[in-house]
């Protein structure tokens, strides 16, 4: 077995060793808004996913990320416009968004997000 095989086995069984909670919840969204406000860009989902007593129908990224913040705007719009689906990868209980105005409430900060 040459060195690059094994490499390819650690590095195969590293990732299916990583804990469930360190990958984030997943949720697919239909968009039916996507708003940018002074401090955030929103999308809201025609539905919502429950984190603990939270229910989620808006996702939310900061403006002051300004490359992320129009990158999640271009690609809400597109799904809003097309009728296509949102998917976001986020980490329950994380409320860090209140600090730019997603509220705790009903609202997160995607890690990642693509269209479907």
């Amino acid at each position: 077995m040459t060195k690059r095989s094994v490499a390819s086995i650690v590095a195969v069984f590293g990732v299916l060793a990583v804990p469930a909670a360190a990958l984030g919840s997943e949720f697919s969204c239909k968009p039916d808004e996507v708003t940018v406000w002074k401090n955030r860009v929103h999308v809201r989902c025609t539905q919502s996913v429950k984190d603990g007593a939270d229910a989620i129908r808006y996702w939310a990224v900061p403006t002051s990320e300004t490359e992320r913040a129009n990158r999640f705007l271009s690609t809400g719009d597109t799904a809003l416009v097309s009728g296509r689906s949102l998917y976001f990868n986020w980490t329950a209980g994380d409320k860090s968004g209140a600090s730019f105005g997603c509220l705790a409430k009903d609202c997160r900060t995607p890690n990642s997000f693509a269209l479907r």
